[in-house]
């Protein structure tokens, strides 16, 4: 009974991650010449209709393209294309009434930009590949409002002001007294490798504290070059990762793109995974320093969504549970010990 419990639990979470399918760039073919443009967040069901011109069967110029998956409206762009790329002034309006208004650069919108949702809530500020990130000002339809830096269109560091006059302080998502950020004066020169020392608390630091460092080089004010690469002091990579968006005073402030894997000193694996507008999408793996896998988990835009498992460091399942963008599904969760056995 409990191994045919297992098989259905097995069952279910192959289910439940095939819908979470793979988002990834892609050129479609957007009429019926032949035009294409490139889709950022493509996956299985897209289809696009262009109308605008086409150079050497890319989209260019000002013009209207529609997305829809599975044959259902998803979202209406209205601006800049240049080589069947997102490039200059444009608008995206989705499905659910949303707008957003803003600079396209290399497909992605990025700078300053506005955000009205169908509801009433108004965002004025800064972006980072559609997110919400950077200094901004949101006011909801209730008259509240957050004015500081978001983390990937989530409160970080700031005030929250409520309808009724109650002031509320952030600080790194926790509520606060007093927000008190200590900036520093670093300031890199753009174009020149240089070497960069952090503690413990991954907080910037002489090379005498140094426990990490990376070599790192700007191509403009906080964004780097090619991957992003941290080592132990001993010189063994640490992590390596792809960052849009570097902040030189707060860790927790910066913006991630693509694969990202983290290291134990002997080099072995300690966590892989792959982030899609800075939020975890898709397998998360975990090891045990001897390089035995310790978890895995499915995510959608930073939820878990699918099969979550855990391993005993014998090598023996530990647990498998199932969830449901980000809520965990009751009733459908073993544990076992580690000889294998349910609880």
């Amino acid at each position: 009974m409990k191994k045919l419990m297992l098989i259905l639990f097995l069952l279910l979470a192959t289910i439940h991650i095939s819908k979470a399918q793979a988002i990834k760039a892609e050129w479609v073919v957007c009429n019926n010449n032949g035009c294409k443009v490139l889709d950022p967040y493509y996956s299985e069901g897209v289809t696009m209709k262009w109308e605008g011109a086409c150079v050497a069967d890319k989209a260019n110029g000002f013009g209207t393209l529609t997305k829809f998956k599975n044959g259902e409206y998803e979202s209406t762009y209205e601006g800049e294309y240049k080589n069947g790329i997102r490039e200059g002034k444009g608008k995206f309006t989705h499905a659910d009434g949303t707008a957003k208004t803003g600079t396209f650069v290399d497909g992605q919108m990025v700078g300053e930009g506005v955000m009205i949702a169908e509801e009433g809530d108004n965002y004025v500020g800064s972006f980072i590949n559609y997110r919400q990130h950077g200094l901004g000002k949101l006011v909801f339809s209730t008259g509240d409002q957050f004015i500081g830096f978001f983390v990937s269109d989530e409160f970080y560091t700031g005030k929250i002001t409520l309808k009724d006059g109650k002031i509320i302080l952030l600080q790194k998502g926790n509520e606060v007294n007093e927000i008190k950020e200590e900036k520093s004066k670093y300031r890199p020169q753009i174009g020149v490798k240089t070497t960069e020392y952090f503690d413990e608390n991954f907080i910037r630091c002489s090379k005498k504290k140094q426990v990490y460092y990376r070599e790192i080089t700007y191509q403009a004010n906080n964004k780097p070059t090619d991957t992003l690469k941290t080592y132990y002091k001993n010189g063994q990579l640490y992590s390596k990762a792809f960052a849009v968006y570097l902040d030189y005073d707060d860790e927790g402030k910066n913006f991630y793109e693509g694969d990202a894997t983290l290291y134990f000193e002997d080099g072995k694996i300690m966590h892989n995974f792959f982030l899609l507008n800075n939020k975890v999408t898709g397998l998360d793996l975990r090891y045990y320093s001897d390089g035995q896998i310790a978890e895995q988990t499915n995510y959608i835009g930073g939820l878990r969504h699918g099969s979550s498992k855990e391993w005993h460091k014998n090598g023996k399942l530990k647990s498998i549970a199932i969830y449901e963008e980000g809520d965990f599904l009751e009733g459908l969760h073993v544990e076992y010990d580690e000889n294998g056995v349910a609880k």
